[in-house]
């Protein structure tokens, strides 16, 4: 979160390159301000969730992005003295107007000054929000021309907040504050262009304006795309009020008849639409001084457009919406991918400087006769030697299998045409055939087996017999491996060698396995740490597995994922969990975990497991 944050801070820089400071609250309030000295934006790590609930973490960095670029925007095209003196004339009218009400319930002056009063009120209290959102739709078109890097995010925030506008509830037959309505409309229409996405929000506005909603449609255009200063789009706010006579007028009555109909009269407020222009989007007027020296909007299109020019901007402006979407989702997909690449660095150099041997205790096997658990696993010894050799069938087989070269013929796509199936061009086109190089495998195996107290019981006799046959297993076939098993002492893992690379070969030290003592905890992944790392650096161009025999019930199973995605990609090492009967914890806690419900199942199951990820 730091990181993206400085971001930022360095994009106010480079793309205001002007003294600005970026402050991040931890509000949902977001605002610039500009004096001579330094100019400052404010951006609230709140402020995404107040248009929308729930947001991919990659888009909430989009959506702040956005944010940002619209500010230091503000601060490049926006006149704000312009701004704030219409704000202060809505605010000055408000008060006049509330002493004018006043005054005619004590009969001191007519309904006719009332009313020319009330008509001044409603046009100066809409004309801030019609500017504000052309100069927004404005100053954001320009920054996407001038820096087409920052359109993606502009867009993925101003369509949000365009969302938030049109989910409101609408119904065409409410005439209560249509004026609000049709204002919130036109200022859809001033900061998002006519885009397709807005034709089922677009309600109010072509219903009670049905004669000048074309000319309000091109007014909005003009003001977005072809606007240059804050001046002109004062202008261009002003023809838009005018055309919305008809709905002043109705508005004026609905005020004057509730003045006139109240006993008690307080004042008339301001609309919620003023305040949410004033506090959320965007600016904060009142803290800035009268600047002007703003930098000229990009204009994008020509001036003095036809109105067939016009509906050729709309049609543009659709297809630019739909491709936009794609390229937001884009956007995130790769911010997604960036932030995982380069968390795969930092976990990557993180177990490069790991010192994990400080937090090893090596142990030496001091047992020379079986444990009691260990004496009821070579009960069943020739029943162990007899899946043993049928997993070395299996393995061998398949051994063999992956190194020879084979050709798959009879496929209904490919490169080669198989001249013996040319006849079936017209049966079914299996026409192809494919050559499948082989490769052949030399293996190298770390047995890793955990004799935390929590495998007392059948748990720990399973295991021993599981861990006899794979090792023994791996005898036959002349693979090299090592046996281990570990077990927490306080903060540390306590790791016993059972079997070494250099003597797995030796069939009579296989009893050793039966000397295994459960006690203490469990820090599996330390262990399995340990254990990759040994494997490395002893396998050299082998294919590496680790087979992790355990009832899955450890700390660190989140470290224990990062362990096996990384030493896969770097170092061809596979780990393998596996739970023999009583383990099906094992499954969850690592990603090749194999629960084996009956061990007579052992053979086929590894088999099929070794076959899915590696053979």
């Amino acid at each position: 979160m730091d990181n993206d944050l400085l971001k930022l801070k360095k994009q106010a820089i480079v793309y205001y390159q002007k003294a600005v400071d970026v402050e991040i609250g931890d509000d949902d309030h977001v605002f610039c301000q500009k004096n001579e000295m330094k100019s400052m934006i404010h951006i609230g790590k709140k402020a995404p969730y107040h248009y929308v609930k729930h947001l991919h973490p990659e888009g909430y960095y989009l959506f702040l992005e956005g944010l940002n670029f619209h500010e230091i925007a503000s601060l490049k095209y926006t006149d704000f003295s312009i701004l704030k003196d219409c704000f202060d004339l809505a605010n000055d009218i408000l008060l006049e107007t509330n002493k004018k009400a006043q005054q005619f319930l004590n009969k001191e002056i007519s309904a006719t000054i009332l009313k020319h009063q009330i008509e001044q009120y409603v046009y100066a209290l809409n004309l801030p929000l019609l500017l504000k959102a052309i100069e927004d739709g404005a100053i954001e078109n320009s920054m996407g021309i001038e820096h087409p890097e920052t359109w993606t995010a502009l867009m993925f925030v101003r369509t949000h907040i365009s969302q938030t506008f049109m989910n409101k509830e609408q119904n065409i037959n409410d005439t209560k504050f249509l004026m609000d309505k049709i204002i919130r409309e036109i200022m859809l229409i001033c900061t998002y262009g006519y885009r397709h996405h807005l034709y089922s929000g677009i309600n109010y506005l072509p219903h009670y304006l049905s004669n000048d909603f074309n000319k309000i449609r091109q007014l909005a255009i003009q003001g977005r795309l072809q606007s240059q200063t804050t001046k002109e789009r004062l202008k261009i706010a002003k023809q838009i009020l005018d055309l919305c006579q008809p709905i002043i007028r109705e508005t004026v009555l609905e005020i004057f008849d509730t003045i006139r109909n109240s006993q008690a009269f307080d004042n008339i407020g301001g609309n919620d639409l003023l305040s949410d222009v004033q506090s959320e989007i965007s600016v904060s007027l009142q803290n800035n001084q009268n600047q002007s020296g703003s930098e000229k909007t990009k204009s994008k299109y020509q001036f003095d457009l036809s109105p067939e020019d016009y509906r050729r901007i709309e049609q543009m402006e659709n297809q630019e919406e739909k491709q936009q979407q794609h390229r937001s989702l884009q956007e995130i997909l790769k911010r997604e991918k960036d932030r995982e690449i380069e968390k795969e660095k930092q976990l990557h150099q993180n177990i490069i400087n790991d010192h994990i041997e400080n937090r090893i205790i090596s142990f030496p096997l001091q047992r020379s006769t079986p444990t009691s658990y260990g004496q009821i696993a070579m009960r069943t010894l020739n029943q162990s030697i007899q899946r043993s050799n049928k997993l070395a069938r299996l393995l061998k087989r398949e051994i063999m299998y992956a190194s020879k070269n084979r050709t798959k013929s009879k496929l209904e796509y490919g490169r080669k045409l198989d001249q013996r199936n040319l006849y079936r061009a017209s049966i079914d086109g299996r026409i192809f055939y494919e050559k499948i190089q082989g490769n052949k495998k030399d293996l190298c195996v770390y047995i890793l087996v955990d004799n935390s107290e929590s495998m007392s019981g059948d748990k720990i006799i399973y295991t021993m017999k599981g861990c006899y046959e794979v090792a023994r297993v791996l005898q036959t076939l002349k693979i090299p491996f090592c046996i281990s098993c570990h077990k927490a002492v306080g903060d540390h893992v306590q790791m016993t060698e059972i079997m070494s690379f250099q003597e797995c070969f030796q069939r009579q030290l296989l009893d050793r396995i039966f000397y295994m003592h459960v006690s203490g905890g469990t820090h599996e992944e330390i262990a399995l740490e340990k254990a990759l790392k040994d494997l490395s650096l002893y396998k050299r161009n082998k294919k590496g597995f680790v087979f992790v025999l355990s009832d899955g019930d450890t700390h660190g199973v989140e470290r224990i994922h990062d362990l096996t995605r990384i030493y896969k990609k770097e170092n061809n090492i596979d780990v393998i969990g596996i739970g023999i009967q009583t383990a099906k914890k094992i499954e969850k806690t690592y990603p090749h975990g194999m629960f084996i419900e009956d061990i007579n199942h052992l053979p086929t199951k590894l088999v099929e497991k070794l076959r899915e990820i590696a053979l």
